[in-house]
């Protein structure tokens, strides 16, 4: 049972980083592509606004109100942490790792004639606070990503 359980996660982990890099190389091939999504763009937000001309600027001018709050632009560690595309399926991975250690261990305390071995108690443990730091890092970046938009 546990050479089972240890070998899915690896194959899991395996395949799952496979998964990931044919992910990221497909979206940088479509993205080449002409028709394909732009550069620095998401969506709408991409696409430019014909410029107005000199007649249409003048005819339409919006009375100028007092803006209360002006949003600042992110600031350079905001955007460095927004750059980060790859905290989140590592923390996926580590967390599933993490589980999967667990599992074993849970497993392997009731095997009758054997103990668990010391050491695995810490590797669990080190397991543990990185999957949480991942986990952790992962929150902020989405948190930047979002402030970034």
């Amino acid at each position: 049972m546990t050479y089972f359980v240890v070998m899915g996660s690896l194959a899991l982990s395996v395949l799952f980083t496979f998964g990931w890099v044919l992910w990221r190389t497909g979206r940088w091939l479509t993205a080449s592509m002409p028709g394909g999504r732009r550069q620095g763009g998401r969506g709408k937000a991409a696409t430019r606004k014909p410029a107005k001309s000199p007649v249409q600027a003048k005819a339409r001018k919006p009375a100028k109100k007092p803006s209360v709050k002006t949003r600042r632009e992110p600031g350079r560690l905001t955007q460095w942490l927004a750059e980060w595309r790859a905290t989140l399926p590592l923390a996926v991975v580590t967390t599933l790792i993490y589980l999967i250690a667990r599992l074993v261990e849970h497993g392997m305390s009731f095997r009758p004639p054997h103990t668990v071995p010391a050491g695995f108690h810490s590797l669990i443990v080190v397991l543990g606070w990185a999957a949480a730091v991942m986990l952790t890092l992962a929150l902020i970046n989405r948190l930047a990503a979002w402030r970034c938009r």
